[in-house]
């Protein structure tokens, strides 16, 4: 009876999780840009994504937007922006790599689950080898296998770089050596 009820509980928050980034697929945020007192920050990301992307932002196109957290001194805030078009936001998104040598970079507004995963994921595989999409965090494992996680359970049912000999895939994921991208199966009762 426990175990059913842990098994309902662990549904319900990856429920829950799917729900909230979902809700947030049109958010970015958008670190190292210089911060001043009495800035329209609407106005300052989309000068800031006109002129190093080949994107065109008009403050209409913007939902939402404001610096997160308390002013400092010494580091600019990050400026979160809620567009109204997705196809806006994957425009930004995909044309991020222009923005390399500038100081500011994009990120996505990952929930507090999927952050500290992706933070963890960093630690054990390092910066290059861990990226999101999507609010899901990508990885590639030392043997080159990728991996797709979402929660820091799932993290850990993947192999860390210590245990690179004994590469161990998780039950309901299989890799293609071809493009190396995870498939997940579909488990159906058999009747």
């Amino acid at each position: 009876m426990e175990a059913n009820l842990q098994s309902q509980v662990e549904l319900l928050s990856k429920c829950h999780d799917q729900e909230e980034m979902r809700s947030r697929r049109k958010m970015l945020l958008v670190h190292g840009v210089a911060e001043d007192n009495k800035e329209g920050t609407s106005a300052v990301f989309a000068k800031v994504i006109t002129e190093h992307l080949s994107v065109t932002v008009e403050d209409i196109q913007i939902s939402r937007c404001h610096r997160l957290g308390q002013a400092k001194k010494d580091t600019p805030r990050p400026i979160l922006v809620k567009l109204r078009d997705v196809h806006l936001r994957d425009s930004i998104w995909y044309s991020k790599t222009q923005l390399k040598g500038t100081g500011i970079t994009i990120s996505e507004f990952l929930n507090k689950v999927r952050h500290d995963t992706f933070m963890e994921a960093r630690k054990l595989f390092g910066v290059s080898k861990c990226w999101t999409r999507n609010g899901t965090i990508h990885i590639i494992a030392p043997d080159g296998t990728r991996y797709q996680v979402n929660s820091l359970a799932e993290l850990k049912a993947n192999p860390l770089p210590s245990s690179a000999a004994t590469v161990k895939q998780p039950s309901n994921m299989t890799v293609s050596r071809d493009n190396k991208r995870p498939k997940r199966l579909i488990k159906r009762p058999i009747v």
